[in-house]
């Protein structure tokens, strides 16, 4: 260290420059001591302070201090030549200190040259005292120092060479690159020989996770990591401030945790950005909160098209760049976005919401005035975005359509997820119409139906929400005046199928039958063949069950061959569904052939141009019907596509009811701690949505799964489970000899399940032999 080096470290506000001085301060300490006595060097700290009051050569003063405690003679030794010269940094000294002192208090001196003088005499102090023992400054927050310091270091740097002092600092470089007299300080200190920049950037992903591992412990959920490095952009300080909204990083493992990282800003890194901003002229920044607005891309065709006239777009822009703020993606010259997400969320936390709500219309009129100009839909959701979050600055019978818009594309794209999501927004506006204009009931309908039927799609027809939200509609026609509706009809029969409630869902398929008499609509036709053939299938009833499903086969692929097109008002192929329940019964009646032509027959119709949920019921059949016959790899193979695709689509039911199958598959593949936690996790999440259909028969797979790997007790308390739920709701096609469950059963439960197993079951002979209701 005694070559004079100079070091500079730039960076954001939290990205370690001071950790990084601490873990470098202890290491340069130990260079030269503990070998023949000799102290080694000596590391002094010193830091910049911003706001008033801050007296000129602030880091100095603490420098000079520091060393006037730890050498005390020395220091007077090395400073008593200059007297009064060191007043403006050590205001403590009186002017009789030394007898250069009228050299300092000449009345016809130059200030210039007297601000020079006292450079030049602290310079002559370091150097002197460096000469004793080696010294390295840390210089910590330059960007706050004054001119009078920054001169000072000027000087330093000039005299440094051939000297055992050396020099490192640490500065944010947005604000250098903003300070003309600071920019080109260090411009000038950090160059030429034995100088050095050190620029640090974000952690990585591989980072971030290891900081995680150390704070919460290993096991967080890999999508937790990646929020928390998108968020921060690697930022170690805003990670630990986003660490902070939960309170103690052990809840990282928590369900949870993803929205609780989106969902604020946290105080701390709010306030280091504010203190960006506030650098900024009012212009800039009310222009950059029009563009945290806009989104996280800079659209500067429609930044024009919505700032007032007289707002400097470019200069603004070119300001954030030099900030950081904003960053040109590399891949798109001239296209810039906002540096990280919690930069464009603070700009927005801190609008009036009144001016957030204009600025939202704003925006979203403006888009719909370019779209006239275009072609293409690429667009429409963010017109519907917009319109949404502007609240009651647009009415709410201008932004209905915009949002319905929003949810038939998305609906095409099949993203269920953003249908719901739209679909709820739209219904929540319906508040904000005339109520008593028949217009806007009808309207209220439609969107409720359209509500429960996408509900019933992602969550399940049995989730009390799609349920409710049918009903609603249906219970509309009276004032509407509008007959009933088969596919409605179908959703609530299908609800009532799930939630294991048999005889009350006859009444729609009833219905949909009576209906079918009057008129050849197809949903009606095959909603009655479908629901009657499930209760009778549920039943034991086989025979009756396969006449009914076996027609319902026939008249699905007739309409498909005329051109009706029935995905949408069905909610899902009704090929593929007639054909789930067929496969099963000719399976159980013991016409394999039959069974297996089904099976291909579901995956060739959904193998391409299909709808996800009707991918899913077909891996589902495939899946289940592959774990009766022991084919481990089939069930493995098909349950893990199944959900795979209904996590990409948001399709909840469906995750649950194929995580099942590949649990089974799982287990059955000597993975069984893995196979088993996923039966149950699957299990549990059907119990949320209220789905009861084909209970009895997933509780045959994890008992037959659970006995597969040693656990008889846990097999034993599910088969009992299974037998009660069939008493319950009278599903005797749980029981059928043919199912490999039925056998367990006699052998774990003993006499109780050979006599429960052996009870009579309607149809299962082929003969019908209904109980009393």
């Amino acid at each position: 260290m005694g070559h004079g080096h100079v070091a500079g470290v730039l960076g954001p506000a939290g990205m370690g420059k001071t950790r990084l001085l601490l873990e470098l301060a202890p290491r340069l300490e130990a260079i030269g001591s503990g070998t023949d006595g000799d102290e080694g060097l000596e590391v002094v700290w010193s830091h910049c302070f911003p706001g008033e009051g801050v007296p000129p050569y602030w880091p100095w003063t603490q420098v000079l201090r520091r060393l006037a405690a730890t050498r005390p003679e020395a220091f007077r030794d090395a400073a008593r030549p200059f007297g009064a010269l060191l007043s403006p940094v050590m205001p403590e000294r009186t002017a009789g200190a030394g007898g250069a002192a009228g050299a300092g208090s000449d009345a016809g001196a130059d200030w210039a040259q007297a601000r020079f003088l006292t450079n030049d005499a602290v310079c002559e102090v370091l150097l002197a005292l460096a000469g004793r023992r080696p010294l390295v400054l840390f210089l910590e927050d330059l960007h706050w120092a004054d001119t009078a310091s920054l001169d000072l270091l000027r000087l330093l740097s000039t005299r440094r060479h051939g000297h055992p002092l050396a020099i490192v600092l640490t500065a944010r470089d947005f604000e250098v690159e903003s300070d003309a007299t600071l920019r080109r300080t260090l411009s000038e200190v950090l160059r030429g020989p034995r100088t050095q920049t050190l620029r640090l950037d974000g952690l990585s992903r591989r980072a971030v996770a290891a900081l995680v591992r150390a704070q919460a412990g290993p096991g967080v959920d890999a999508e937790v990591v990646e929020v928390l490095h998108r968020r921060s952009e690697g930022n170690p300080y805003f990670v630990m401030q986003l660490l902070s909204l939960l309170g103690d990083a052990r809840s990282l493992h928590r369900s949870d945790a993803v929205d609780t990282l989106l969902s604020r800003v946290p105080t701390g890194v709010r306030e280091a950005l504010n203190q960006r901003f506030a650098k900024l002229p009012g212009p800039v920044l009310r222009v950059l909160r029009l563009c945290a607005v806009l989104g996280t891309e800079v659209d500067t065709d429609l930044l024009h098209r919505t700032v007032a006239g007289d707002e400097p777009v470019t200069e603004a822009l070119e300001a954030a760049i030099r900030a950081g703020l904003f960053e040109e993606d590399p891949h798109h010259p001239g296209r810039l976005h906002f540096a990280h997400a919690l930069v464009q969320e603070t700009l927005v936390a801190e609008l009036a919401r009144q001016d957030l709500h204009r600025l939202h219309a704003k925006i979203a009129e403006a888009l719909c005035a370019r779209r006239r100009g275009r072609v293409g839909d690429e667009e429409i959701e963010r017109v519907a975005h917009h319109t949404w979050h502007a609240e009651r600055a647009l009415p709410a019978g201008r932004a209905l359509p915009r949002l319905l818009q929003a949810a038939e594309q998305a609906e095409q794209q099949l993203a269920y997820e953003r249908v719901e999501t739209w679909l709820r927004r739209a219904v929540h506006l319906i508040g904000f119409l005339p109520p008593d204009e028949t217009a806007t009931v009808r309207l209220e309908q439609q969107l409720h139906i359209q509500l429960g039927q996408v509900l019933a799609t992602t969550r399940g027809y049995g989730h009390p929400e799609a349920e409710a939200a049918l009903a609603h509609g249906r219970a509309l026609n009276p004032v509407t005046r509008a007959p009933e509706d088969p596919s409605v009809l179908w959703a609530l029969c299908a609800a009532y199928l799930v939630t294991g409630r048999y005889d009350a869902s006859r009444q729609f398929s009833g219905l949909l039958r009576e209906m079918s008499h009057h008129a050849e609509e197809p949903v009606a036709v095959l909603g009655a063949a479908y629901g009657e053939g499930i209760v009778l299938h549920v039943r034991g009833m086989l025979p009756q069950a396969l006449a009914e499903l076996e027609h319902g086969v026939e008249r699905a692929d007739r309409y498909a061959r005329d051109g009706h097109s029935l995905a949408r008002t069905f909610q899902h192929d009704p090929r593929v569904s007639c054909r789930s329940y067929n496969a099963f019964t000719h399976w159980l009646l013991g016409d394999r052939p039959t069974a297996t032509a089904r099976r291909r027959e579901l995956l060739r119709l959904t193998a391409y141009d299909s709808r996800p949920s009707d991918r899913c019921f077909a891996l589902y059949v495939d899946a289940v019907v592959a774990a009766w016959e022991g084919d481990a790899g089939t069930a493995l193979s098909s349950g893990a596509e199944g959900v795979r695709l209904a996590g990409e689509h948001g399709l909840l039911y469906w995750k649950a009811m194929l995580g099942l199958l590949e649990g089974w598959g799982l287990t059955h593949s000597a993975r069984e701690a893995e196979g088993l936690g996923l039966m149950h996790a699957s299990m549990d999440r059907l119990r949320g949505s209220r789905t009861l259909l084909r209970h009895p028969l997933h509780l045959g797979l994890l008992g037959q799964a659970q006995h597969h790997a040693g656990r008889r007790e846990e097999a034993q308390e599910t088969f009992h489970a299974l037998l009660a739920a069939v008493e319950e709701r009278r599903e005797d096609v749980y029981l059928h000899p043919a199912l490999p469950a039925t056998g367990l059963i006699r052998t774990l439960l003993g006499p109780a399940g050979t006599v429960a197993v052996a009870a009579p079951r309607p149809g299962s002979s082929g003969t019908s032999r209904p109980r009393p209701t």
